[in-house]
């Protein structure tokens, strides 16, 4: 994806998308996973990259801080109907399954750690072997 606008070439022969549609897992640091099933949107895609484009564009590009809202009045009636839209797909996303806390691996480590398992590896101090 090029958010400056930029044409990119395909290497796909087909104009049909392989991918139709996405398992996302939104998971928790203590009660656990849920994993939902998001349908494709052309359209809704193709939006979103021009908001993220002319984001990047007004934004990160300047290193300008956006302000709170920063699309509700610059971005129109377009914009307005992309966040209605949104709100439209996330009511039709469809619920795969929920996976229990217990069941959920989120660190291993092959020597041990002493105390408790931290749930961020940047909270983890293991001494490396000579």
């Amino acid at each position: 994806v090029d958010l400056d606008g930029n044409a990119q070439s395909s290497s796909s022969s087909s104009s049909e998308p392989l991918c139709k549609s996405a398992v996302m897992v939104r998971q928790t640091a203590t009660k656990g996973a849920i994993m939902l099933r998001l349908n494709r949107d052309e359209e809704w895609i193709t939006e979103m990259q021009y908001f993220l484009g002319r984001f990047k564009k007004e934004y990160v590009d300047t290193g300008i801080i956006p302000e709170d809202n920063f699309f509700w009045e610059s971005g129109g009636e377009r914009y307005h109907k992309f966040l209605e839209r949104t709100k439209e797909l996330s009511e039709s996303v469809e619920f795969v399954a929920f996976i229990d806390h217990q069941k959920i691996q989120r660190v291993v480590f092959e020597h041990g750690v002493k105390g408790e398992v931290p749930l961020f590896l940047d909270e983890v101090d293991v001494e490396e072997e000579d």
